[in-house]
């Protein structure tokens, strides 16, 4: 077995000094560069400011989809039944998937034109530099249509979020104009309920020509239930086509079963940037950049004086020992060779002690 190791308490004192003069040696920098610092935080900060005053104020517009689960029956009189035998939180979420996907902006694109809009169909700086690299050296690259491009920045504006325990679906949409925000927001969300009621339509004009097949087999063609029945399923069948073709009100809202839309309004408080979040993030990472750059040079100006001290300690010991050396008899007596021998390193020797003296002073 191993003996406990015992530090006794004389021996904490000299590490204790050491980070107590590394403290002081690092306050010490950075106060002696406090106008570097100063500098670093103040250009920051402006910086951050100019950035914020391009990007603008941000604004947000909500719609709210509220899923109900529970239909009316109107031909045996109003009942309430389960409509799905799923989970409501899975209908939820799988509601939430095709609001937010592709299938959906796309549509929204095509509804409102933004694929001519320059806002939207605008490919980022980023993409349009590597495809004049890869251009420049002979490489295929996609140029991707303004209808792909609309699609993709309408679906990094918009934010859809859902809470099962409620059956509420938000969808958000942040852009520069509230008015906007407000129309993109209602936009999204009577897409999703167009394509819903197309669905709900498209289900109940299927089962009224099944209908209407038995009635013509049973009554024929001429009866009034196949008459009604008839006239009914052209009732729908052109409810299907206006809806294809027309404009989205809210009045769609209203006939999609199972659902209800609580539109968006105009609101013309901003939702962002976070300027005191932004400020405070740049101030940080710039007085960290200024500590770390002040302590970086002091280190380099401590360092190149230490060399230049320990060169010149290095030289006048030489100094020292050539001088001995001169005053020292010759064993054999002195010659003219070895006189001219001794000039000449005293003479380098004055000349080394010159230089090193300089580059302190220069220091």
């Amino acid at each position: 077995m191993t003996a406990p190791l015992k530090i006794e308490k004389d021996e904490t004192l000299p590490l204790r000094t050491h980070y107590e003069e590394a403290a002081r040696d690092t306050l010490r920098a950075i106060w002696h560069r406090k106008l570097l610092i100063a500098t670093i935080l103040v250009a920051a900060l402006m910086l951050a400011s100019g950035a914020l005053v391009l990007m603008g104020p941000r604004f947000t517009g909500e719609a709210m989809i509220q899923l109900s689960f529970s239909r009316e029956e109107p031909s045996t009189g109003p009942k309430s039944q389960p409509i799905a035998a799923l989970d409501a939180a899975s209908i939820v979420d799988s509601a939430a998937r095709i609001i937010r996907s592709r299938e959906t902006a796309s549509a929204v694109v095509t509804r409102l034109a933004l694929d001519k809009d320059p806002i939207f169909a605008r490919q980022s700086l980023a993409w349009r530099v590597l495809a004049k690299l890869r251009s420049a050296f002979r490489l295929g690259h996609v140029i991707p249509s303004d209808h792909d491009l609309a699609v993709s920045a309408l679906m990094r504006r918009v934010t859809v979020t859902n809470d099962p325990r409620s059956y509420l679906i938000s969808v958000a949409v942040t852009t520069s104009d509230p008015e906007r925000a407000a129309r993109l927001a209602n936009t999204v969300a009577l897409e999703y309920l167009r394509g819903r009621l197309l669905q709900q339509l498209t289900e109940t004009s299927a089962a009224a020509e099944r209908e209407l097949a038995e009635l013509s087999s049973v009554y024929g063609t001429r009866h009034p239930n196949y008459l009604s029945g008839r006239t009914r399923l052209e009732r729908l069948q052109a409810r299907v086509s206006a809806l294809r073709e027309g404009t989205l009100t809210e009045d769609v809202a209203k006939l999609v079963v199972g659902q209800s839309l609580l539109p968006a309004e105009k609101v013309m408080v901003p939702s962002g940037p976070n300027i005191v979040a932004i400020l405070a993030l740049s101030g940080a990472a710039a007085l960290c950049a200024g500590i770390w750059l002040a302590l970086l040079l002091e280190r380099g100006v401590i360092g190149r004086r230490r060399l230049a001290s320990e060169t010149a300690r290095g030289q006048e010991g030489v100094m020292r020992d050539a001088a001995s050396d001169a005053d020292k008899p010759m064993k054999f007596g002195p010659t003219a060779s070895a006189g001219r021998r001794y000039a000449r390193r005293g003479k380098r020797c004055r000349e080394t002690l010159s230089l090193g003296v300089s580059a302190i002073g220069g220091r």
